[in-house]
């Protein structure tokens, strides 16, 4: 347990250095008024007058899901949002939502965690998935986390029914493919690698 201990320690310390030049920069509100709406601009502009670049902000990211990893929900949210702010790579940025998502969520947020899930239904809605099996998915991951947040909001029983009929066609989608590999005689690891495709 000790050794498993200095691991983590020494993990940690490692990825706040990594991360320690974007940290700094974004705790400094002056700085932070340069950022624009426009990534590009901000990553010439942090590379430029801040040399932080790339690798920096892909530090960020990890430095944040090892946050969540350890329990600091809070400490995770806030470096996913920011993250999410400089990031260009659209996969990776969706996964800092579902992180973001998560983290509100253990903290009881539900303010929050429900605009984080509306944005995250949005993204889904509008994204073009590699095939409709995965966006049927990322719905079904969607109605999942849902539950947490609307059955602790004050206006969650009238929006899960919403939500709920909204992607009746998704589920029923994947209960007949389901139903077409369990009538093709696949095991059930072939099943569960269809869900998770």
């Amino acid at each position: 347990m000790v050794d498993r201990r200095v691991e983590v320690v020494a993990r940690l310390k490692a990825l706040e250095d990594a991360a320690a030049p974007l940290v700094t920069f974004l705790q400094n509100a002056n700085a932070v008024q340069e950022l624009r709406t426009d990534k590009q601009y901000n990553l010439q502009m942090l590379n430029d007058r801040y040399q932080i670049g790339p690798d920096q902000i892909e530090a960020l990211y990890q430095y944040a899901k090892f946050q969540f990893e350890c329990g600091n929900y809070s400490g995770a949210a806030d470096y996913q949002y920011q993250y999410r702010a400089l990031c260009t790579n659209s996969e990776r940025s969706l996964s800092a939502l579902w992180g973001k998502l998560a983290a509100e969520i253990l903290m009881q947020n539900w303010d929050i965690a429900l605009e984080e899930l509306n944005r995250l239904k949005e993204i889904i809605d509008s994204k073009s998935f590699s095939s409709p099996l995965n966006q049927v998915q990322s719905r079904i991951w969607l109605m999942h986390w849902s539950l947490f947040i609307f059955f602790n909001h004050d206006n969650g029983r009238t929006q899960i029914i919403d939500l709920f009929n909204q992607d009746k066609e998704e589920v029923d989608e994947l209960c007949r493919t389901l139903e077409e590999k369990e009538d093709s005689s696949c095991t059930a690891s072939d099943q569960f690698s269809c869900i998770t495709i």
